[in-house]
């Protein structure tokens, strides 16, 4: 059985990186599907309806979204440095 090498491992550390983030928005999105179908709740504080909600699901999912994709850009071009240098020092032997 052959080693894993880096490309290997850097497309494993991407495809992981990108089920993750499917992963993540398919729960945000039946999140927010769930909230969009509840019936409204008749309000105990009058008034209430008036007050603006600040933050929601869908903030989260995007700030989660944000920072998966910051990892995978991180991963990506940090592997993709290392395959380059590792190709370029072959070529050069």
């Amino acid at each position: 059985m052959a080693e894993i090498g880096r490309v290997e491992w850097f497309a494993i550390g991407v495809t992981g990186m990108a089920l993750a983030g499917a992963a993540h928005a398919a729960v945000g999105l039946a999140h927010i599907a769930r909230e969009m179908l509840r019936a409204p709740v008749e309000d105990a504080v009058p008034g209430a309806a008036d007050l603006e909600v600040v933050s929601g699901p869908g903030g989260w999912i995007l700030f989660g979204a944000l920072i998966l994709t910051g990892g995978a850009v991180c991963h990506f071009v940090s592997g993709l440095g290392t395959i380059i240098k590792d190709v370029v020092h072959v070529a050069e032997h």
